[in-house]
C-alpha cells in the first residue's frame, strides 16, 4: 500500500477512535474578541479556552466512508494499471480490397467479441490508419502484431492466420484467456 494511504488511515483511525474534533477559532484583535476570552492585548495567543471541543457526530463516519470509498478506487486504478501493462494486444493489419483480409476479418471481429476485457483486439485499414501502419512497419498484408501492454512487439505473423492458431499463439504469450 502507498505510504500516504497508510499515514491516512492511521490519522483516520485515531479521528475514529478520539470522538471528537477542534473546530479552530481565528484570532481577532482583544477588542472584538467576546467577554471572558483568555487572548489578551499584549499576546494575542490563543489558549485552551479559545478553542471550541465539539462532538464529532457525523464527522468520523463521514471521514472513513470518504477514506474507504478514496482507497478503494485507488487500488482500482491501480490494479487496472497492473492488468494492463501486463496485458496483450493483437493487431490486425488489413485493406479492404485484400481477399485474405477480408477473410480474416470476421475472425478478428469475432476475437474482438470473445476476448473483450482479457486482450486488446484491433482493426486497422493500412490505407486510412496509415500512421499506425508505417510505426508498426507493415509491409504485408494481411498482419497480425502481437503487442504487450508497453506497446512492445511480442511476435508477428504475416498472411492468412486460422482463430485457433492466434488462440494458441496469446496462450503462448501468457494472455489469461
Amino acid at each position: 500500500m502507498n505510504n500516504k494511504v497508510i499515514i491516512f488511515l492511521i490519522l483516520a483511525l485515531f479521528v475514529c477512535l478520539s470522538g471528537f474534533h477542534y473546530k479552530y477559532i481565528s484570532p481577532v484583535p482583544v477588542s472584538a474578541n467576546p467577554a471572558g476570552s483568555a487572548a489578551t492585548a499584549e499576546t494575542n495567543i490563543l489558549t485552551p479556552a479559545d478553542l471550541e471541543v465539539t462532538p464529532a457526530k457525523g464527522f468520523i463516519e463521514d471521514t472513513v466512508a470518504v477514506t474507504l470509498a478514496t482507497t478503494e478506487m485507488e487500488l482500482d486504478q491501480k490494479t487496472l494499471d497492473l492488468i494492463n501493462k501486463h496485458k496483450i494486444s493483437l493487431y490486425e493489419f488489413g485493406a479492404g480490397k485484400c481477399v485474405q483480409c477480408k477473410n480474416m476479418k470476421p475472425i478478428i471481429e469475432g476475437l474482438q467479441k470473445e476476448l473483450e476485457g482479457k486482450v486488446e483486439v484491433k482493426l486497422f485499414d493500412v490505407g486510412v490508419d496509415k500512421e499506425i501502419t508505417e510505426k508498426h512497419k507493415i509491409m504485408l498484408i494481411p498482419c497480425q502484431v502481437f503487442l504487450d501492454g508497453e506497446g512492445k512487439e511480442l511476435f508477428r505473423h504475416e498472411g492468412f492466420y486460422e482463430k485457433e492458431e492466434i488462440v494458441n499463439k496469446l496462450k503462448e504469450l501468457g494472455a489469461k484467456l
